[in-house]
Order: C-alpha cells, then sequence, then structure tokens
C-alpha cells in the first residue's frame, strides 16, 4: 500500500477499535443502561461496508459479504443519511414508525397499564440531555422492524458477525479498548408520548425536533462524554449529522415558518466523502498527510485548521442548534 492507502487503513482500524470497545462495554460496563449500540448501528454499517468495500479495491485479503450480509449493511448504512431525506419524507417515515410504536404498545397493555397509562417511546439520556428514542434506534436504525418479532435479536447478532471478522482482521482486537468512563450516569425513561413526555410542543412537528435534538446528542453528548480519549468518532459521527442538517434544516424553515439557523461553513461534500467511505486516494497527497493528527491532516486540507479547532468549531454549531431546539420544545 502507498502513504494514502496506509492512512486510510489507519482510519479503518480506529473504526474496528471502537467496535471492539463497544463490544468491552455491553459485557463489563456497569453503570450504562440505554440503547446505545441501536444508536451506532448505522456507523457500523458505514465502518463495515465501506471497510468490505476498501479492502476489495485494495485486494486487501478481509472477509467478504454474502448476498444477504450486502444486503444489510448497505440498508444499514443508510441510518446515518436520515436527514438527506426531504423534510416530507423524513416526518412521513418518522411518523408511520410512531404510529407502529403507539398502535403495538396499545394493544399489549396490560390491565394495570389500562389504568394508568402505557409507554410508546423510550428515551436514552447521557448527563441528563436526551441522546436516543427507541423510535430512531430500535425501528429506524434497524432495517428489520423488532416490536413482536421475537426472533430479530438473534437475526441481528448472526449478522454482526462478519463485521466482528472485518474487525479482527484489520487489527481490532489487536489494540487497547478506547478508554470509556463507566462513572457517567446513561440512563434511559419510557414515555407515553404525547400524553406524558418531556415535550412543551406536543404534537409531531414536537417529536421530530426531539429526534433531531436525539440524533445531535447521540455524538456531542454521548460519545463526547462517555468516551475518555479524543477519538476520530467523536468527530465523525458529529460531521455527518451536520453535513445532511445544513440543507435539511432550511427545508424544516421553509416548511415550518421556523428559523433555526446553523452555519454552514464547514459544509464539504469531498471531506464528507473521505469521513464515509475512507477513500481518501482522490482527495489527499501523500504530502499533505498529518501521521500524527486524529484524521491525519484531513481537516487541514479542508478547512485550513487542525483537527481539535475545528472539532471546537463543529461542535459549537452543533450545540448552538440544540439549544435552538430545546427552547422551543421542551419544559
Amino acid at each position: 500500500m502507498n502513504k494514502v492507502q496506509k492512512t486510510a487503513y489507519e482510519l479503518i482500524q480506529a473504526d474496528a477499535r471502537f467496535l471492539y470497545t463497544l463490544t468491552d462495554i455491553s459485557q463489563n460496563a456497569q453503570n450504562i443502561n440505554s440503547n446505545y449500540i441501536c444508536m451506532s448501528l448505522p456507523y457500523i454499517g458505514l465502518f463495515a461496508e465501506g471497510t468490505e468495500q476498501w479492502c476489495k479495491k485494495v485486494r486487501l485479503n478481509a472477509p467478504h459479504f454474502n448476498p444477504t450480509e450486502k444486503a444489510f449493511y448497505t440498508q444499514l448504512r443508510q441510518g446515518h443519511k436520515l436527514f438527506k431525506k426531504s423534510y416530507e419524507e423524513y416526518a412521513t417515515l418518522l411518523f408511520e414508525k410512531f404510529t407502529e410504536s403507539e398502535n403495538y404498545f396499545y394493544s399489549i397493555r396490560s390491565l394495570r397499564e389500562k389504568i394508568f397509562g402505557y409507554y410508546n417511546v423510550g428515551t436514552d439520556l447521557c448527563n441528563g440531555k436526551f441522546c436516543g428514542n427507541t423510535i430512531l434506534c430500535s425501528m429506524y436504525y434497524t432495517p428489520i422492524n423488532p416490536l413482536g418479532n421475537e426472533g430479530v435479536g438473534e437475526w441481528i447478532r448472526d449478522m454482526s458477525i462478519v463485521a466482528g471478522k472485518l474487525a479482527a482482521s484489520l487489527g481490532g482486537k489487536e489494540f487497547p479498548i478506547y478508554r470509556y468512563n463507566d462513572n457517567i450516569i446513561v440512563q434511559y425513561k419510557d414515555y407515553h408520548f404525547y400524553k406524558n413526555s418531556p415535550l412543551k410542543m406536543s404534537n409531531d412537528f414536537g417529536f421530530l425536533l426531539f429526534s433531531i435534538l436525539c440524533s445531535i446528542n447521540y455524538a456531542i453528548e454521548f460519545i463526547e462524554n462517555y468516551f475518555i480519549d479524543e477519538i476520530p468518532q467523536k468527530f465523525k459521527f458529529a460531521y455527518l449529522q451536520y453535513y445532511y442538517l445544513c440543507d435539511f434544516l432550511k427545508e424544516v424553515n421553509a416548511q415550518k415558518n421556523t428559523d433555526f439557523y446553523i452555519d454552514d461553513c464547514l459544509c464539504d461534500r469531498n471531506f464528507r466523502n473521505c469521513l464515509a467511505h475512507y477513500g481518501l486516494g482522490q482527495y489527499i497527497s501523500e504530502t499533505e498527510i498529518i501521521s500524527d493528527d486524529i484524521l491525519k491532516g484531513l481537516t487541514n486540507k479542508a478547512f485550513g485548521k487542525d483537527y481539535l479547532t475545528t472539532k471546537v468549531e463543529l461542535y459549537e454549531i452543533l450545540g448552538s442548534l440544540t439549544k435552538q431546539i430545546r427552547q422551543m420544545i421542551l419544559m
């Protein structure tokens, strides 16, 4: 491999290391109780599909997908592109899934729940901030509807084996896991939207904005604070949300007469493609690579700024947006 390919390989290894860390958290962490792995599924899909394709291109001996696995990971990775959809497409799909959840949990109510009320949406919180919900992670990010499907867990487990093999073949298990803070309380709380929920905007648009908030906070609250090390995923996950939100919010404003603001100064298609596909060869030259940089000089190439400076700016932009959303929808 040439220097650029070796650099892409190192970024792939970093994602493989993240995958192994998620496994360690599921087995050994004591203080986490949420859907954090389900919220990671689109990014796991990005890693698995991107790695499998990249290895084929450079003729690296690595596991290949069978047709079923290929279809699964192609669909799984699309979860990170939710905000690439039009506002109408996003809203239609979101409320279709919300209605499925409402109908399902209504139909299985216990006697107590018929009297005192039932839950139809679970939420995840990190440091008291919403960073996931079951409509996104269990129904949006999972290629098969889990409601009433007792075999879905085993099926996803079987589909995940090849991702583990890919990570192992690239040395993922040879590195120490990323350090994580098991003292942070990561918890979940169930609600009945909209009768009993944290929203003051108790309607469909409020839940749509709430889901945007959860998607952003998964990156800038959970990934940022739960993982101690400064890892590439802290920037990568946040940037992929940001990239598609720049256009999506313009459509939200046009459709709903709102005035949400997001600075699009970091929106760069070629840079996004490097993060999503590991395809560095068409973007960065060997002389532009910074080996000891977390993203290997990609932010310097795209924005003329080092990694940490760019990350601070990205988080400030997304943090400003979450503040706008919270002020509009939360109690």
